[in-house]
Parts: C-alpha cells; structure tokens; sequence
C-alpha cells in the first residue's frame, strides 16, 4: 500500500531536485508536508543543493559538453547516470516535462497516461488489414519516456532474441552475455542468483496483493496443462505465472528516473533540460558536432566534445536521424532536406508487439478495482503457436478491466463496467514496417506505419491467441468471478474469428527495431552502437533491436543503455582520452530548514 504522505514528500524532492521549485516554495512545502521528519534533514538538503546545482546549469548552459543525450526516456536516464558517474560532463535534452504525477507514481493507473498529456499521441497510417484503422502508439513525452507512462512490467525476453542477435552478427549481445547486465540492473525480490540480481537500480516484485483474477488466470493455465512458472523471468519462459512488476516496496513505480537519473542530479557535470526539443544533428563533414534545440522560446546549438546519443525511442530515433540528414537519400533529396550518409535502413523494420482487446469476461458481483501499485495487469502467459518454434510466440495478458477497441465496440456492441480482459497478443511478429518523414518541419509528425497482422503469419498466431484465452476463461478456475464471456460472447467460424482478430488489434506500445543494429548494408549502428557513415553518434535504444524481445521491451532497453554505457567508457580509456573531472556532490545550505 502507497503511504501517500511519504509518496507527496518524494515528489516535492523530486521536485526540487531537478531545479522546478525555487527557494522560497521548496521551504513552504516542506514545511506542510512535514518534509525533514519523513525524509531527514540529509536528503532535503540534498534534493535542495541538486535544485540549485541543475537551475544554475541551465541558466549558464554551456556551449559543450562532452556527451549531448538526445530523449530522457529509460535509455537516457541510464546514460546520464553512468557517463556522470565516470566523471563526463552531459547534457540529457528530453522534449517532455517532469514525471512528478501522481498517474506515473500509482502503477494501477498507468492506461491513463496514454493518449494524455505525457504521450507524444502518435498514430499509424490507416492500417487497410485492420478495417482502415488509425492506431496509437504510445510513447512517452516525459522525463523516464515509456518506463513513466507504460505498463510496470519487467519482461527479459527470450534467450533465443539475444542469440539470434548475436548469430546475425551483433558479437557481444548474445543471452550469455547480457545476463550479467540484467542481474546488475536488478533489485528482485528474491535476492540474488545465478539468474536474478539484487541491489541493482530498478526494483522488481511479483504483485503484493494479486487480483482475483490474476489469481484465477494461473490455476486456469494449471488447468488447461501449461507450465506454470514461479518466476516469469526464471529460466523457462513458456508458461503462466503472476508478471514481474518494476515497482518499489512501498507501491510506487520504480522507473529509470528514480532508479538512475535522481540520484545524480546534484552533480556539477550533469544538466538536464526539459521541455525542450531538438531540430536536428549538426555535423562538420561527416562528423556529429552537436544538437539544435528549441525550447518554446529561442533557438540555440550546442556542441558535444565525444559524442552526441540518441535514446528518442523507436519512433523518435529515425524521425531525428531522418529529418538531419541520416537516410535513404532519395527520399531525403525530394523533401530538400541536405544528404549527410545514405543509410536506407533508417526508419525501417518497425515492428512493435500487436495487442488484441480483447476478449471480456463479465465479474460474478462487484469486481475489486485493482490495488494502488498493482499495475492493473498482474498476469501473463508465454506459448507458442506451433510446437517448431525457438521460443514462444505469443503473450497474452490480463487487463483488470474491460478494454475494447470501437472497431469491436461498433460490431458487437459494448460491454460492461464490471468486467476484465484476456488479451491476446503476439511477441515475436513477422510483419514489419516503417517510420519516415512528412516533411522537413522538426515539429511534423512522423509517418508511422505500424503494418499490424499485415503478413498471413501473423493474422494466424492472432487466432490462435484469441481461441488460447477463450479456453483460458472457460476453466473452472473462474467459475467464481465469470458471470459470463460478454466478447465476443458467442462461437465464431474461422472467418469470424479473423474479422475478430483484425478489429480488435492494437499496439502493446513497444515500437522497435527502426535503426537496427547489425553488419549489412541495411543496419543503421554497427554493434558498437554507431551510426553507420558518420562519426560522434551512437543510437541507444529499442530502435537498435534486429528483431524485438519477445515480451514488454523496457527491460531490455535498459540492458541496451548499460552496454552502450560500457562500450563508451571503454573507448574513452582506450582512446587515451582526457581524464573526465572527478565526480562532486554539494550540499548548500537548507540544513536549517526544519531545524
């Protein structure tokens, strides 16, 4: 249970820590939440130096620093705090504002932050396999990007995405080697292993008080005779179990911002801007120099002395790279845009995890609403669509509440309140698609073209999900919180059942794969993470992945930051490098507040 006293003086930490309250409010708030007796007078004058320290950065923004991060999201905020951790100066840029809400801190009401303020609102093309439908994709516009404003699910993947990785040609990103990185990231519950870390920034739980409609979920896979697994990211993945969840003791979400970024905001070499956008890369030659940023007001370029990151995410990487110049050059050339390297691959192979919503059962009585710091979706299923295949396929999931596109609202009706949702989803699909420009304009909405269920593959492991979590609801298990199946609520034929599928897809809200990393002619960063024809740019997200995880891709993300990380100071020493300045940690004076 949030004890929201103690959540409400995090946040006015938070607060002033990234320089959002000057003096004087920090003072009357902490006097009314009673700040130095729940926190200590250490960490208030901590969060009150850290204020000080980014508002005087920003104020004096530097011309250079060594490491320019483009996009605040899970992958920015890992940079930021290992390259400041070894002494870099850097500038972490995020077009979004704060993450201090109370729908990013209370898990269970994570669905809200979609399609809202703190969401870029993008939208696919019409989708013509999916009855024309424009569909969102959600991505974050907020400090911690997608680990603010999505689902609290941490989900490694399968061993076989790191290895195929690697077989392709990505050497050091095989599972064997990215098992130690997800270990350190790890704060799990049930200590340290050989497969799961403790101590690490992200803290991760099974759910405290699971719904009883997580509960019934596992007995019924139980009963339908699938494995059943105690830790979801154990070393079987195929089967059901309650989902790992990236949420603290105390009910709050652990995201990348409280993980990795706030405890480092009191350090001299660190600045972070907010709401701030960046134009486009700047280059001498073929070399990245820098960003053009705007924030609302004034237009201003700074430099980068090492390298310039990009971690704007699977949309917002390739819109950057193309709109600077970084893509295939004809389509550049005909929107007037200058040619820096023609790299084709630059917005291709999208793919993101299609989610189908869904399929409804109606609760026996009054449903419980989820609990604070639940996540509203407690749990999960791996399987595979076809007994031949590396690793499972499929991921349906639970939702804690009835959940419908119109596209199925409009055929068959709405369904009620007092409901939860069996969705199906698809992990490992086989259509790909693309994000290209509209126009030069920075403020232009890319064209995103999700291309959901657009190869036959796909539209059948669909089915198969639908008819998984049919049978999945028809079990015993929940024979005493089923009143009845209100969708599609009767039997379906086979072209039924395709038209089901086809109107209830939607996003899971992992978009991936758009500059990927690899060898061929086709990969946008080599598995350094470097842009391919151009030097001093790394791309450092999900828009690396060849072939996206197969589960939530946050988690991976994060594995992706901690090598880029790695790789970075590697080569800084190799390189012989001048010695980044030794980290300082000032503490001002607000010791007499509360004293």
């Amino acid at each position: 249970m949030i004890d929201m006293q103690r959540e409400r003086a995090r946040q006015v930490l938070d607060a002033a820590s990234l320089g959002r309250l000057d003096r004087r409010r920090f003072i009357a708030l902490s006097m009314a939440v009673g700040l130095v007796g729940i926190v200590g007078k250490e960490a208030v004058a901590q969060a009150a130096a850290a204020g000080a320290k980014q508002s005087s950065n920003r104020a004096s923004l530097a011309k250079a620093y060594d490491y320019v991060i483009v996009g605040a999201g899970p992958a920015g905020c890992v940079l930021a705090r290992r390259l400041v951790d070894h002494g870099a100066t850097v500038l972490l840029i995020e077009a979004g504002g704060t993450d201090q809400q109370s729908s990013i801190t209370e898990p269970s009401v994570w669905f809200t932050n979609i399609g809202g303020a703190n969401d870029w609102g993008r939208t696919t093309v019409a989708q013509p396999q999916l009855d024309n439908r424009e569909l969102l994709i959600g991505t974050g516009k907020v400090l911690g990007g997608g680990s603010s404003i999505n689902g609290c699910v941490w989900s490694r993947g399968s061993p076989h995405d790191f290895d195929t990785w690697a077989y392709e040609g990505c050497h050091g990103w095989s599972f064997a080697e990215v098992l130690p990185v997800y270990r350190h990231i790890e704060n799990w519950e049930g200590g340290a292993s050989e497969w799961r870390g403790a101590g690490g920034p992200i803290s991760i739980r099974r759910p405290a008080h699971p719904h009883p409609a997580a509960v019934a979920w596992v007995t019924a896979a139980k009963q339908m005779g699938l494995p059943i697994n105690e830790d979801v990211n154990g070393q079987r993945l195929d089967g059901a179990g309650l989902c790992n969840l990236t949420v603290n003791a105390d009910g709050t979400r652990s995201s990348a911002v409280r993980g990795y970024l706030n405890p480092v905001l009191n350090r001299r070499q660190l600045t972070v801007l907010l709401n701030t956008l960046v134009t486009r890369l700047t280059f001498e030659g073929r070399r990245c120099t820098g960003v053009q940023i705007a924030d609302g007001t004034a237009t201003r370029e700074v430099r980068a002395i090492q390298e310039v990151i990009v971690t704007a995410g699977g949309i917002g990487s390739p819109h950057l790279l193309l709109r600077s110049g970084i893509g295939p050059a004809a389509d550049l050339k005909r929107l007037g845009l200058d040619v820096v390297t023609d790299l084709p691959g630059v917005g291709q192979n999208f793919q993101d995890h299609p989610l189908l919503q869904g399929v409804v059962l109606e609760y026996r009585g009054d449903m419980p609403k989820p609990p604070l710091g639940s996540n509203a979706a407690e749990a999960t299923l791996f399987h595979r669509s076809r007994a031949d295949l590396p690793g499972p396929d499929l991921q349906p999931v639970l939702m804690e509440l009835p959940v419908i596109t119109p596209a199925i609202r409009k055929k068959y009706g709405n369904v009620p309140q007092n409901a939860f949702t069996l969705a199906p989803g698809l992990v490992r699909p086989a259509s790909r698609g693309s994000v290209t420009l509209a126009g030069a304009d920075p403020n232009a909405a890319p064209i995103v073209d999700a291309a959901f269920l657009r190869e036959e593959e796909d539209v059948r492991a669909a089915m198969l999900a639908t008819e998984l979590c049919r049978e999945l609801g028809r079990q015993k298990a929940f024979d005493d919180i089923r009143l009845r199946e209100v969708m599609p609520g009767k039997p379906l034929d086979r072209e039924e059942l395709r038209d089901f599928v086809r109107r209830s897809a939607t996003s899971y809200f992992h978009p991936a794969g758009t500059c990927r990393m690899g060898t061929s002619h086709l990969c946008v960063v080599d598995p350094e993470l470097r842009v391919r024809g151009v030097e001093g740019l790394r791309v450092c997200d999900s828009s690396v992945m060849p072939t996206i995880s197969t589960g939530n891709t946050c988690a991976p993300t994060l594995v992706i930051a901690e090598k880029a990380a790695a790789l970075l100071t590697a080569a800084n020493r190799s390189a012989g490098a001048r010695d980044f300045a030794a980290p300082a940690v000032q503490t001002g004076d607000i010791h007499a507040i509360g004293s």
